[in-house]
């Protein structure tokens, strides 16, 4: 387990603002940010890197905030790889094992099936030089697990690739650290992978910590109006508060003309009290559709309106619908299946739907 216990660091005039994260064992933990939020200045202040200016770092209950970074058992894979061009891939890998002396023939053979795993063993007598960017990640991660430590930083380690290769290698990082017991901490400013891999997800911005949680609920539940609208939700309304019960809320969402209801059971925050100025929030992909000449179930949250344009996008098409008598736009993210399905144009008249449950409270 990695603690970091309200740590600030500062680079020029940019500070980390008193950063409180735990990793638990065995896990893989995802940092999502902003180019600039402070992603990589926290890595190197959790390497000893750059010197903290309060705070402490414990690694499995051992305080390691004033130790150098060979002592303190983390290997990293920076953003730009770090490996040495005039080794070979062969020298690379066991760099770290000569350094520490590490000569044990169990760990040796570990290193033999890792490499077997990683698909590397042909690459072994090459030149850094001679590999490609797909190679070169993979000789990062096995030098990088290959030092005998358990608990693995990586700094955006597949920026640099085209997203098939990425995917490939998304998998092959999940295989590793099932295999091998490894303890991530990773950024990105990526969101699919963020949620692809993360078990845990923690959003940064401005160089403090917005949210953090299971990879689903920081992902259905945004914590506030600014990290809603760094995941792209479009969906964010101005609503007043009408009334509460102990299983719903109902809230008057004027901009939409229409009253919405949510069960209590998925309300994350304290609701404010009747009258109230508040929030609300949904996901495009959570928002559902209907043809207007189709009779619809849905008795609460619904929207009749005009379906004023459709951005087709490939896989994923954008619906952009404006209810009756409102200038508000939602937003719909829509397989391609379901657009041929429902086979829509613009001026159809139609209905969409919020399932409360999938309304988020700001």
């Amino acid at each position: 387990m990695l603690e970091l216990r309200k740590i600030a660091a500062k680079a020029g005039t940019f500070a980390l603002k008193d950063i409180a994260l735990t990793v638990d064992r065995g896990s893989c933990h995802v940092i999502i940010g902003a180019t600039g939020s402070g992603k990589t200045l926290l890595l190197e202040s959790i390497l000893g890197l750059k010197k903290l200016a309060r705070g402490s770092i414990l690694l499995a209950d051992r305080e390691i905030t004033n130790q150098p970074l060979e002592k303190r058992g983390i290997s990293y894979v920076p953003q730009d790889l770090a490996l040495f061009p005039h080794l070979t891939v062969e020298d690379n890998i066991h760099y770290g094992l000569r350094m520490k002396g590490i000569k044990d023939p169990e760990h040796a053979r570990m290193v033999e099936m890792l490499i077997e795993t990683v698909g590397i063993k042909a690459l072994m007598s090459r030149s850094i030089h001679n590999l490609s960017g797909g190679e070169r990640q993979r000789v990062a991660l096995v030098r990088a697990i290959a030092a005998g430590n358990n608990h693995l930083l990586l700094d955006e380690p597949f920026s640099a690739l085209h997203q098939g290769l990425r995917r490939e290698l998304w998998y092959l990082l999940k295989e590793l650290q099932k295999s091998y017991a490894l303890t991530v901490l990773m950024v990105t400013h990526d969101m699919e992978e963020a949620f692809f891999l993360g078990d845990r997800v923690t959003v940064m911005i401005d160089g403090a910590i917005r949210q953090t949680g299971a990879a689903r609920d920081v992902y259905e539940k945004p914590a506030d109006e600014e990290v809603a609208r760094f995941f792209g939700i479009g969906n964010i309304f101005a609503c007043r508060m009408k009334a509460l019960t102990a299983a719903t809320l109902h809230v008057a969402c004027d901009s939409l003309g229409v009253e919405l209801t949510i069960p209590m059971s998925a309300v994350r925050l304290q609701p404010p009290a009747a009258g109230a100025s508040c929030t609300l929030g949904i996901r495009p992909e959570n928002v559902m559709v209907l043809r207007a000449d189709r009779p619809s179930h849905a008795q609460e949250n619904l929207l009749a309106g005009i379906l004023t344009g459709i951005l087709l996008k490939g896989a994923t098409h954008t619906l952009l619908f404006r209810p009756a008598g409102s200038a508000t736009v939602v937003e719909i993210e829509v397989p391609d299946y379901v657009l041929k399905k429902l086979q829509l144009n613009v001026g159809d008249g139609i209905s969409i739907f919020f399932k409360g449950e999938t309304l988020f409270l700001l």
